[in-house]
């Protein structure tokens, strides 16, 4: 079910499971100024989930924000065939059946009102887009930040702690893997640095409500 956290901001949570360790999946949903709502890395869309989002408004866009996050996509823009659906690079290569549009270098008019985003360099194999929500200074990230309050599991938090990555909001050793331009990742940081954000919502696990800028230039010191 969606979950307020802050003005015109919600989230909504699912179980996943990779090779037994569980990272949940969240999605990220985004009341426009024009009334719509822009849904970012769409999940299972159960009939509890569409009534609570039918409830908020018209969705306007969905989108893939980076190559990992597109499963359910198409699913719901089928649910939802007025929206608009976007993508990153590697997203749209793996979805060649749908229309959909590469997420601009610029704002694109439907959220730039309410949203900055560009693409964190230095990661070609994952090509994610971050986001900031500007009215509730919310940085809104898919796989370049994970935060795991605790483990859900044995396999989840020996893999945490083997990458350091248990109890803070950290980096795990599968992004760093990802990471093939250190200088280029590393000036991509410095560019999200210099947005006004507090709260991070990432999409696996916990939601940091306070402090973000701090925790993000620590967990990509190691840059």
């Amino acid at each position: 079910m969606l979950q307020s956290i802050d003005t015109n901001l919600w989230t909504a949570t699912q179980p996943l499971s990779i090779f037994g360790m569980q990272i949940g999946a969240r999605m990220t949903v985004v009341k426009l100024g024009s009334g719509g709502l822009l849904v970012h890395a769409p999940i299972s869309l159960t009939p509890e989930l569409r009534a609570a989002i039918d409830a908020l408004g018209p969705v306007q866009a969905a989108v893939a924000p980076n190559a990992m996050h597109h499963m359910f996509l198409g699913p719901f823009l089928a649910a939802y065939p007025q929206a608009r659906g976007y993508a990153a690079p590697g997203a749209i290569a793996k979805h060649p059946e749908l229309q959909l549009e590469a997420i601009p270098n610029n704002p694109d008019l439907l959220w730039a009102g309410d949203l900055d985003h560009f693409e964190l360099a230095g990661a070609p194999g994952l090509g994610e887009v971050a986001f900031f929500h500007r009215a509730s200074r919310t940085l809104i990230l898919t796989d370049w930040v994970f935060y795991f309050k605790e483990a859900p599991n044995w396999l989840t938090g020996l893999y945490l702690r083997l990458s350091r990555a248990l109890g803070k909001p950290a980096q795990t050793a599968f992004l760093r893997g990802m990471i093939k331009d250190r200088a280029a990742a590393r000036a991509a940081i410095e560019r999200l640095l210099q947005w006004d954000f507090d709260r991070v919502v990432m999409s696996h696990r916990d939601i940091l409500p306070s402090g973000g800028k701090e925790a993000v230039r620590a967990a990509t010191a190691w840059l």
